[in-house]
């Protein structure tokens, strides 16, 4: 078994609307472009960063005093904590409450169990911790998660039998100090210096009190806060912050202590380091917008750090990448931004940088740089929003790495620059391809305009028949289309002579014809009043029965001729198309008396009257050779019916006879010139003529004909369809 898939029709305009797709291929090479010179704009942008890079690093090179501020002594591990304080913008307020540091989330430090130096692992102890410097003070928040608060008894010697706050540092002197932070209820807080005449011995360890660091202390549901401000000439190159946490009130034992770095000797703590204003305003005359300048010793120190990978002006350029920032466009330009917005990456101003409050840099590029190679890297943010560029160049004196120089930027400018860059691409080629579709929808619409107009020209121009009654307006347009409209016309010309030759022939041939005809009859009628033998009249008999039927065909060529001529010059006019019909049954009964002919008129009543606008004579005609036509196929002893109504503005007439079926095939040409469907021959000739000649008579009035097979298939139906006059 064969299957076969289905055609699929297309017009051409929707054919040429599948080429213009062709034109997507634009954007798309466009976009592969656009992402190959995202490679090429990064390589452009580490080269710039690390040419500022290197001309910070210049600057600095003739400076190496600026890398020894406090401490350039190298560091027995690189385990040491180092903590680089940020500026702050304004002065804090002492309340104990951390409003005030609501803009300084990012430089929270999160002090867990796992920073214990003291008790047991499963307590649950830990906190949060911000420092930032403003003019000549340290300022330090807290915030301690404790759901058991023990505060010191009233009048209690002792400081560290209860919660406490420890401050251990190295002071400018070099001395190693310890201060202790603890109150008895929530509120102002008194800052005490230990003094141990021996440390391991608690009863030998004496306090005195510190005015210089000031402090507020707390509470709320889950713990504690404190806020600190110590001056900073107080501090040296080293310190540390912890928490205490004493949970039994009535033994008042430490259960665990965690700490920033060691507090027990001066090598654990933490290194601490000073914004110099003196560094800060050398990067500051180099900075750029968008960009973060770091500066490290060769200890991988931060001891400066300017500017910031973000801002928070909303008329910037990459946060008017945002549609919402834009608030003069149009409704259209706004919704290509907001469409824009869902398919492409969209520079980001927040996103997570693990660096931000870093205060030790030792990742690759850094030890590139401290060894003496200028170097680039790009990473990835943790959360995937941006990428950050890093270059480190590596600043001497003498000819020795004394730090480093690193300058930051994000890919946000090259995000920007390439969704410009797309949504142009996305513009343009959307623009060409809406100019392609419309100017190809209007050439494949002219075209299927004069295609369609010369089709309905051809068709006009012959009748279902085959008649040629018209002709193609010949055309000047010297295209394909032209030639074929010229051709068609040409074409046309020739058939519609060829047609008139045909039409006329039968004419032509009855009058060339009908003298010799005339001249062997007349030889044959004297044959015959002359005497001759019996065998000898045989045949003269067969002539002239030859000559007799070659005379019928004439006639009847010359019937069909002559009634076509007859339609073009008959005039209309009204009359009753039932007494018409009635007269010819009444013929047809007294002709042929041995075949059952029916007439039924609806209304069935004796003076129906059935008004129509055309030629009786014709009608007459036209009923002669159905009826005659129904005879000759009838089955002996059925009946022929004829039935005329008139309904709905229309004249119907029914001619029904039972007999042979019309073929399949037949059944569309039956009424063509020529055609005949008799399977064999009787005494009269049959041309095929006699129902083209109804389907002339029924269109001259302007009416329908139609053959089909009974229901039952037991015979044939004639149906005619006339307009009737108006009532």
């Amino acid at each position: 078994m064969r299957f076969t898939l289905p055609t699929l029709r297309l017009s051409i305009r929707a054919k040429l609307v599948l080429v213009s797709t062709t034109l997507l291929i634009i954007p798309w090479v466009g976009s592969q472009y656009v992402q190959e010179m995202e490679d090429y704009l990064r390589q452009q942008q580490q080269e710039a960063i690390l040419i500022r890079a290197q001309t910070v690093a210049s600057v600095l090179q003739g400076r190496p005093d600026l890398f020894t501020i406090q401490s350039n002594s190298p560091l027995p591990t690189r385990d040491v904590q180092h903590l680089f304080v940020r500026p702050l913008q304004h002065p804090m307020q002492l309340d104990g409450y951390l409003d005030d540091w609501s803009g300084y989330e990012n430089r929270i430090q999160h002090i867990e169990q796992s920073r214990s130096i003291f008790g047991n692992e499963a307590s649950t102890l830990r906190f949060d911790i911000q420092v930032g410097s403003y003019q000549k003070y340290l300022y330090v928040a807290m915030k301690v998660f404790d759901r058991h608060i023990v505060y010191r008894q009233p009048g209690s010697n002792n400081l560290e039998r209860s919660d406490h706050v420890i401050i251990a540092m190295e002071n400018t002197e070099g001395e190693f100090v310890n201060y202790v932070i603890t109150t008895s209820s929530p509120g102002w807080v008194n800052t005490y210096r230990r003094t141990d005449a021996n440390p391991e011995d608690e009863d030998s360890r004496h306090y005195e009190r510190e005015v210089r660091i000031k402090g507020d202390w707390q509470e709320f549901k889950g713990g504690y806060t404190v806020e600190l401000r110590i001056p900073v000439y107080l501090i040296g190159s080293k310190i540390s912050f912890a928490v205490a946490d004493v949970n039994d009130a009535k033994s008042r034992n430490i259960d665990s202590i965690i700490a920033t770095a060691g507090i027990n000797e001066a090598s654990a703590l933490a290194t601490i380091i000073f914004p110099s204003p003196e560094v800060e305003q050398l990067l500051n005359n180099l900075q750029r917008p968008l960009t973060r300048t770091w500066v490290i010793d060769r200890n991988y120190r931060v001891i400066a750090q300017t500017g910031a990978l973000t801002t928070t002006d909303t008329s910037d350029d990459t946060s008017s990448a945002d549609p919402a920032n834009k608030p003069h466009h149009s409704m259209l330009s706004g919704m290509m931004s907001f469409f824009y917005s869902l398919i492409l990456k969209q520079p980001s101003n927040e996103f997570h940088d693990e660096l931000l409050n870093a205060s030790r840099l030792d990742s690759e590029e850094f030890r590139q740089a401290l060894q003496g190679k200028p170097t680039t890297r790009w990473r990835q943010t943790p959360d995937k929003e941006t990428s950050i560029l890093t270059a480190a160049h590596p600043v001497f004196s003498n000819g020795q790495v004394i730090g480093a120089i690193a300058i930051e930027q994000t890919s946000n400018s090259i995000l920007l620059l390439q969704n410009r860059a797309m949504e142009i691409l996305f513009n343009i080629s959307a623009l060409a391809f809406l100019s392609a579709i419309v100017v190809l929808l209007a050439f494949a619409t002219r075209l299927t305009s004069r295609i369609r107009h010369l089709r309905d020209a051809a068709e006009h121009a012959i009748t279902p028949d085959g008649r040629v009654t018209g002709a193609v307006n010949i055309t000047t347009a010297g295209d394909e289309i032209g030639d074929l409209s010229r051709s068609i016309a040409d074409m046309l010309a020739r058939l519609s002579q060829y047609n008139r030759y045909l039409e006329t022939m039968a004419s032509k041939l009855s009058h060339e014809l009908r003298t010799p005809i005339t001249v062997v009859r007349s030889s044959l009628d004297n044959l015959e009043v002359t005497s001759m033998p019996a065998a000898q009249r045989t045949y003269i008999e067969r002539a002239t029965d030859g000559i007799h039927r070659l005379n019928d065909i004439l006639t009847r060529m010359s019937e069909a001729t002559r009634l076509e001529q007859t339609l073009q010059s008959e005039q209309r006019s009204e009359f009753d198309i039932a007494h018409v019909v009635r007269s010819c049954v009444a013929g047809y009964r007294l002709a042929h008396p041995e075949v059952n002919i029916t007439l039924t008129i609806t209304p069935d009543l004796p003076d129906t009257q059935i008004q129509i606008r055309g030629v009786p004579e014709l009608i007459a005609q036209m009923l002669d050779k159905l009826v005659n036509n129904a005879i000759d196929f009838h089955l002996t002893g059925t009946k022929i019916n004829l039935e005329l109504q008139q309904d709905d503005g229309q004249v119907k007439l029914y001619i029904t006879n039972q007999g042979p079926t019309l073929p399949a095939a037949m059944k569309s040409n039956v009424f063509d010139s020529m055609v005949s469907v008799r399977q064999q021959r009787d005494e009269q000739p049959h041309l095929g003529l006699g129902l083209y000649i109804v389907r002339l008579i029924v269109e001259f009035h302007q009416g329908t004909v139609r053959a089909d097979n009974l229901a039952n298939n037991t015979g044939v139906g004639f149906t005619i369809h006339l307009p009737c006059k108006p009532a």
